[in-house]
C-alpha cells in the first residue's frame, strides 16, 4: 500500500520552518510497521515459517533447558522489519528476529517465548538468567564480548537517514555539528558516533550532537518530524523506513556487511546448540525463506560462528 508524503504546515518556532502533524506521522509509521509495503515479502500477515525438529541439535541442548522445555528469547522493540511489536498493542513481536527465534525453537524441540524490551535491558537480562538468548541484531564489540558470548547469524551495517533530497548535504563524513539520532545501548551510540565525533574534534569541527531514543523507530519519527537532522541506525531499519516513508532517504552507509550475532550469557552451554540449529535452518532453506519473507535475503550468511573472545 503506497504511503503519501507527509503534510506540512508553517511553524516559525521550528528550525526547519515547518512542522509535521504528528498524528499523521504516527499513523504512517504504524502502517509501515504493519508491513503495509508494496512488496508482499514484508507483509507481517504472512504465515510464520516453521522448521522441523533435528535430533542431532536436540542432543546439544543442556539437560536443564531440555527439562524446562522452553527458551526465553529477548529482542529490542521498534526496529522494523527486524523486530517490532504488533500494532494491536498485544505485546507480540513481528519481524525477522521473532521468526528466526521461533524456528530455532522448532529445530531444538523447544517452545520459544519471545520478549520485547528496550535495548539497554538486554545485557543485564542475559547476565541475570532472565533470558536465554538475545536475537536482536547485536553488533560485536570487545566490551560486549567481555560479558557475553555470541553466535553470528546475519550481515548488517549502519545507515544514515536524512530528509528526502538531503537538503543539509549530510554524509557520514559531514555529521560534525549535526543533530543525529541513535537508539539507547546500540553500537551506533556506544562505538560508532563517539569515534566519528572525536574525528570532528581532531579536525577542529564541532562534535556530533547525539540524540538518544529508546528504540530506532522513535529516532526515525524524530527525523520525520524535523526534531533532528539525521538518524544513524541499523541499515535494514533505515532502508525499510525510507521505502515506506517518502520524506526520508538513506544518504550514506557505515560498516556495511558486518556480522551481527545472537547473544548469550558468558559461558552459556547453549552456544553450540544455537550454532548447530542455525546451520540446520540454513540447510533446510528455512533461514533464507524467513529472510526473503522480510525482504532482507541479501543479508544472509552461511557460517554461524561462535564467538567468545574479545
Amino acid at each position: 500500500m503506497p504511503i503519501r508524503a507527509l503534510p506540512r504546515t508553517p511553524d516559525t518556532s521550528s528550525a526547519h520552518g515547518w512542522r509535521v502533524r504528528l498524528p499523521v506521522v504516527f499513523l504512517i509509521l504504524l502502517a509501515a510497521l504493519a508491513g503495509c509495503a508494496d512488496s508482499a515479502a514484508t507483509n507481517a500477515d504472512v504465515e510464520v515459517i516453521r522448521a522441523r525438529p533435528a535430533p542431532s541439535v536436540e542432543q546439544l541442548i543442556p539437560p536443564a533447558v531440555r527439562a524446562r522445555g522452553t527458551l526465553n528469547a529477548v529482542m529490542s522493540i521498534g526496529n522494523a522489519p527486524l523486530h517490532y511489536p504488533t500494532p494491536d498493542g498485544s505485546g507480540d513481536m513481528l519481524g525477522v528476529d521473532p521468526d528466526l527465534a521461533k524456528a530455532l525453537g522448532d529445530v531444538m524441540g523447544l517452545h520459544v517465548n519471545v520478549v520485547g524490551v528496550t535495548f539497554d535491558q538486554i545485557v543485564p537480562g542475559l547476565q541475570s538468567g532472565r533470558y536465554d538468548l538475545a536475537v536482536s541484531q547485536m553488533g560485536l564489540t570487545p566490551e560486549r564480548l567481555k560479558v557475553l558470548d555470541f553466535v553470528d547469524y546475519f550481515n548488517s551495517g549502519t545507515g544514515l537517514g536524512v530528509r528526502a533530497g538531503n537538503p543539509l548535504h549530510i554524509t557520514v563524513s559531514s555529521m560534525c555539528g549535526r543533530g543525529i539520532a541513535v537508539s539507547n545501548g546500540s553500537i551506533q551510540q556506544a562505538s560508532y558516533l563517539p569515534k566519528l565525533s572525536a574525528a570532528c574534534l581532531r579536525d577542529g569541527k564541532p562534535p556530533v550532537q547525539v540524540h538518544s531514543f529508546p528504540d530506532q523507530q522513535k529516532g526515525v519519527l524524530a527525523l520525520v518530524s524535523g526534531r533532528i537532522d539525521g538518524v544513524f541506525v541499523d541499515l535494514p531499519v533505515i532502508r525499510y523506513a525510507a521505502k515506506n516513508v517518502p520524506d526520508i532517504e538513506v544518504s550514506d552507509t557505515y560498516e556495511a556487511n558486518t556480522p551481527v550475532a545472537i547473544g548469550l550469557a558468558k559461558g552459556s552451554p547453549l552456544a553450540p546448540a544455537v550454532s548447530a540449529a542455525l546451520t540446520e535452518l540454513d540447510r533446510d532453506q528455512v533461514y533464507r525463506r524467513i529472510l526473503t519473507k522480510w525482504a532482507v535475503q541479501d543479508n544472509a550468511i552461511n557460517t554461524f560462528t561462535i564467538r567468545t573472545a574479545p
